[in-house]
């Protein structure tokens, strides 16, 4: 399959986008750009606004009772209904009258510098890969050699910026580096994009919960074990000599949005 035909499939095969009208707020992120992190502290601020339990943990299958899988069924009525994905949206999300057909929520979209993304999924994932640096970054037109890579962040990038593009209000975009900088002032603004009324304590609770240090002691022993992994070398170092000349060819061939993002330099967060 080359590249333009997996575009094609994900733009007008991928219908997960029609379950999406059964939701108050919906959170699309690109991978590993603090999913876990930034659904852990949503969830805590929803436990605490709305008087049900935390959760336990911050894995998926802990944090899916709060902001789950679209196909997941409530398990707190009283919660506003939420729900998370990596999704590509099908072709039908760029067109006015499928939007209201399907009532589309407003969305949280949450991403993070590419270089940033590379890095730390290279260096979570490593062990299963199983090639080096600069073969990763090379990628897979086919999107079937790894979970994530420039094709992907490419196709993920291209879709959600035309539909920012075209329905803007639809759509808060959020930077991971931003969140990092202020993640209270983060929860805040996704909340009102979904007309939730957090409360101020609950807000305080979750940003001290979603610290690294507080997270640590949440980590579920039946989850993956590597989700606050740490990366060794430097984005400078890794993106240097011909790693450097791989990727800026790739963003120059595949990208066609930036998402507010300059590729080209290290972001320092």
């Amino acid at each position: 399959m080359s590249y333009a035909a997996r575009v094609w499939n994900d733009n007008w095969m991928n219908f997960s986008v029609l379950r999406h009208g059964a939701f108050d707020g919906f959170l699309v992120t690109s991978k590993n750009s603090g999913t876990h992190w930034m659904m852990y502290m949503f969830a805590v601020a929803l436990a605490d606004t709305y008087g049900v339990p935390r959760p336990k943990y911050f894995s998926e299958n802990a944090l899916r009772p709060y902001l789950g899988s679209p196909t997941d069924e409530p398990v707190y009525p009283q919660l506003p209904r939420l729900a998370r994905s990596h999704t590509i949206p099908h072709q039908l999300a760029n067109w006015g009258w499928a939007r209201r057909l399907g009532r589309l929520p407003p969305y949280a979209l949450c991403v993070r510098h590419p270089m940033a993304i590379l890095a730390s999924h290279h260096a979570k994932w490593e062990y299963d890969i199983q090639v080096d640096w600069r073969e990763y970054l090379k990628g897979d037109p086919d999107g079937k050699r790894y979970r994530c890579d420039l094709y992907w962040l490419a196709r993920f990038w291209n879709r959600w910026g035309e539909v920012e593009a075209a329905y803007p209000s639809s759509i808060l975009r959020v930077h991971y580096e931003a969140t990092r900088a202020d993640p209270r002032g983060t929860l805040e603004a996704i909340a009102r994009h979904w007309a939730i009324a957090l409360t101020p304590e609950a807000l305080d609770a979750a940003v001290a919960a979603g610290t690294k240090e507080a997270m640590a002691l949440k980590v579920d022993p039946e989850a993956e074990p590597n989700v606050l992994q740490n990366r060794q070398q430097s984005l400078q170092e890794l993106f240097s000599g011909e790693a450097m000349d791989i990727y800026a060819s790739r963003v120059r061939e595949l990208f066609r949005y930036d998402l507010g993002y300059d590729f080209m330099t290290p972001p320092t967060a």
